[in-house]
C-alpha cells in the first residue's frame, strides 16, 4: 500500500484503529448524480473554517502583539487590534453562522496570555469561558481544531527569552499539559504550534513582527524551538488526553499548521535565481515538514549559525499535518523585492498570485510524507468579494485532483470566517466569508456571496456543474 492508500477521513476510524492503517476513502467523478458531473469528497470529510485568538477575540492585552502594536509604525494604516471582531463575546452566534452554512469543524485558538496570565497562575474565569466555546461547538456540531499557540505569547515568556529560549518550550509544555488535563474530554483534533518557519521569520528575520529582530541565526533558533516543543506537546497530548470526546475511537489526534508557499526561481535560467528557491524551499518548507517525521532538525541559511538537533519526541509526531497554503512567489537572488508575483499573473488585494495548480502541487509534495493532511488555512484577501467564489472553486477542483491522485486530504478549513486582525498589515485584508463592520462599534456580521457558494459546496460535499457555472467556471 502507498503512502497515499494509508489515510482516510475520521469517521472510517471507527473501533478504535489506527489512522495511518486504513485504506483510503472512494472518491470519484458521478456524472448520474442529477445529470451533473460530479466531483463527491468522502463521507465524513471535514469542511469548515478557521480563526485565532488575538484576530476575532478583542482586548486580548496581555501578550506581546498587543504590546507591539502601540509602537508608532508597527502595524499598517496605524491600526490596533482593540476590540477586533468582539469573537469572545459572540462567539455562538459566529458559531450559529458556520452550523448554518452546513460546517462541520471549525479551527480556532487557546489565548495563552488569557488561561496563564502568570507563570503557573491560571486564569478560572478564562479557562471557563473555553468550556463555554467548546460548548458552543458542541452544541453547533461542529468538531473543534484547537491551535495551542497561534503567534501570541504571555508577555512573562516574551520578557524572558521569548521562543529564542529553550526554556520557553518548558513552559509551553507546562501550558499544553493543563490544557489536555483540562479540555481533552471536549478535544480530539489538537495543533500544537501554527506556521513556525513564518512566525520565526516575520519576527526574528524579517523584524516586522514581535520582537522585531533581524537576526537570521535567532529566527532558526525559534523554529527549532518550535518544533521541539512540538514533538513534545505530541507525547503530552497522547499521554494526557485519553477521552474519545466524538466516539469516533480517537482521544487525540495531533499535528502542526505549516505554511506551503510554491517557491520557484523568477528566472530559471539565472543560477543565483535557482539557488536561492532552492534553499527557501529547503528551510521553509522541506526541513520543518521532514523534521516531524525523522526526529532530526538541520536548519541553514547561508551566514547564520546552522541547527542541527536530533529530538527524539519529535520523529514520527504527526498524526496530520496542517497545511496552510495561499500563494505561489517566483524567487530573486538580487532586486529590491526578493519575492515577486509572476508578471500579469491574477493577485489578491495583498498581491499574492492566485495559483491553483500550486494548492494541488504542494499537496502532493507534502502528502509523500506519508501522513494524513488536513488544510487548516486556504484563503483569499479580497475587500469587493469579487474573485473570491471563483478562486475558491478553483482551488477546491485543484484539491479534489489532488486527493485522486491518493494524497489523503481529511478536510479543508477556510481562512476565515470573519475578516480580522490581519497581523502587521492590520485591517485592510478581507479574508472573511462573513464581513465585519470595523467602523461600527458592534461589529456586525454581513453574508458574502463567497459564504453561499461555500456553503453549496460544504452542504453537497461535492462540486457540481452547477456551482461551476455559478462562478462562471469550466474545468
Amino acid at each position: 500500500m502507498s503512502a497515499f492508500d494509508a489515510a482516510t477521513c475520521p469517521t472510517c476510524s471507527r473501533g478504535g484503529r489506527d489512522v495511518q492503517s486504513l485504506p483510503r476513502c472512494e472518491r470519484r467523478s458521478d456524472s448520474r448524480r442529477s445529470g451533473r458531473d460530479v466531483r463527491l469528497f468522502p463521507v465524513g470529510f471535514l469542511w469548515g473554517a478557521a480563526t485565532s485568538a488575538h484576530q476575532v477575540e478583542g482586548d486580548n492585552c496581555g501578550n506581546d502583539w498587543w504590546r507591539f502594536e502601540a509602537l508608532p509604525g508597527t502595524i499598517a494604516h496605524g491600526d490596533v487590534s482593540g476590540p477586533a471582531c468582539r469573537h469572545y463575546e459572540w462567539f455562538d452566534r459566529d458559531f450559529a453562522l458556520a452550523a448554518g452554512d452546513g460546517h462541520n469543524a471549525h479551527r480556532f485558538s487557546l489565548e495563552w496570555s488569557r488561561i496563564e496570565p502568570a507563570r503557573g497562575r491560571f486564569d478560572v474565569t478564562q479557562v471557563a469561558h473555553y468550556h463555554a466555546v467548546l460548548a458552543s461547538l458542541r452544541r453547533h456540531r461542529l468538531a473543534p481544531i484547537v491551535t495551542l499557540h497561534h503567534f501570541t505569547n504571555p508577555l512573562w515568556i516574551a520578557d524572558h527569552g521569548g521562543w529564542e529560549s529553550r526554556e520557553t518550550v518548558d513552559r509551553y509544555c507546562d501550558y499544553v499539559r493543563f490544557c489536555a488535563r483540562e479540555f481533552g474530554g471536549e478535544v480530539d483534533w489538537w495543533c500544537t504550534v501554527n506556521e513556525p518557519e513564518v512566525y520565526a521569520f516575520r519576527g526574528w528575520s524579517e523584524g516586522v513582527w514581535p520582537p522585531a529582530r533581524r537576526d537570521d541565526s535567532a529566527a532558526l533558533a525559534v523554529i527549532a524551538n518550535q518544533l521541539e516543543a512540538h514533538g513534545r506537546a505530541y507525547r503530552i497530548l497522547h499521554e494526557e488526553d485519553r477521552i474519545d470526546a466524538d466516539g469516533d475511537g480517537k482521544a487525540a489526534l495531533v499535528g502542526f499548521a505549516k505554511h506551503h508557499p510554491q517557491l520557484e526561481p523568477a528566472r530559471p535560467w539565472f543560477p543565483l535565481d535557482v539557488l536561492r528557491a532552492h534553499l527557501e524551499r529547503r528551510v521553509f518548507n522541506d526541513a520543518v515538514e521532514e523534521a516531524a517525521i525523522t526526529g532530526v532538525v538541520d536548519l541553514f541559511i547561508p551566514g547564520a549559525r546552522r541547527i542541527r538537533r536530533r529530538v527524539p519526541e519529535l520523529a514520527g509526531s504527526l498524526d496530520y499535518l496542517g497545511l496552510n497554503y495561499y500563494t505561489r512567489w517566483k524567487v530573486r537572488m538580487l532586486g529590491p523585492e526578493p519575492h515577486v508575483a509572476r508578471p500579469g499573473a491574477r493577485l489578491t488585494d495583498l498581491r499574492w498570485e492566485i495559483h491553483p495548480q500550486g494548492f494541488e502541487q504542494a499537496l502532493v509534495r507534502v502528502g509523500r510524507l506519508g501522513v494524513p493532511i488536513l488544510v487548516t488555512e486556504n484563503g483569499f484577501a479580497d475587500a469587493s468579494d469579487s474573485f473570491r467564489s471563483h478562486a475558491l472553486v478553483e482551488y477546491l477542483f485543484h484539491m479534489e485532483r489532488a486527493m485522486a491522485r491518493g494524497v489523503p486530504v481529511l478536510g479543508y478549513l477556510h481562512w476565515s470566517l470573519l475578516d480580522n486582525f490581519e497581523w502587521a498589515d492590520g485591517y485592510g485584508p478581507r479574508f472573511g466569508l462573513y464581513r465585519i463592520d470595523f467602523a461600527n462599534p458592534e461589529r456586525p456580521r454581513t453574508r458574502t456571496r463567497s459564504a453561499d457558494l461555500y456553503a453549496s459546496i460544504v452542504r453537497a460535499n461535492a462540486i457540481d456543474d452547477q456551482v461551476l457555472a455559478d462562478v462562471g467556471l469550466a474545468l
